[in-house]
């Protein structure tokens, strides 16, 4: 006759959950930190790029007022630059705005018929893309007399004017009343 023993087996552990591999290796860890940090880097980069196209065009936009007050002094006439929402286009003698001025040479100041005319929606103005203008106050055109002192395009003296150049934030350009200097 057989005996039953009342006693339980002994406890062994299941070697297979003990080697199984948990957590993460130091290439997975180390793959996705570099992945969090291009991420990251995306996100921080981005505003600055902003930055930096506002600047590029108000630097831009406040050398070629700069040009049509030099090309006033140096050919005696009222020169002006008259705006618009998208760029402007630059007049030798604002009395005439039929002859727009010749260009200076930048690729985005320069037409098909080589005229001075910006026109940030243009392909050939794509670094600019999507920046806009504003006049304050409303004076349009702007233009210089021949001592480089900024006037309306009747020839009288105007107050300080500032144009604003908007891209994801805005920057402000002022022209002095009697110098005429550009700030911005």
């Amino acid at each position: 006759m057989k005996v039953k023993s009342s006693l339980k087996k002994p406890f062994t552990p299941n070697l297979s959950l003990l080697t199984a591999k948990t957590g993460f290796t130091l290439i997975e860890t180390i793959m996705v930190m570099v992945i969090m940090t291009i991420l990251a880097a995306f996100a921080i980069l981005r505003n600055p790029f902003d930055t930096i196209k506002l600047n590029s065009a108000t630097r831009k936009v406040a050398a070629d007022i700069r040009y049509v007050q030099k090309l006033s002094i140096s050919n005696q006439t009222r020169s002006g630059v008259v705006f618009n929402t998208n760029g402007y286009s630059v007049y030798p003698n604002i009395t005439d705005l039929a002859t727009l001025a010749a260009s200076s040479g930048d690729v985005c100041s320069s037409d098909a018929s080589n005229n001075f005319v910006v026109d940030f929606t243009q392909s050939r103005c794509s670094n600019y893309s999507g920046v806009t203008i504003t006049t304050l106050p409303a004076t349009n055109p702007i233009a210089f007399n021949s001592l480089g002192t900024p006037v309306d395009s009747a020839g009288a003296t105007i107050g300080g004017q500032t144009i604003i150049v908007t891209y994801n934030g805005t920057q402000q350009i002022t022209i002095e009343q009697g110098t005429g200097r550009v700030i911005y």
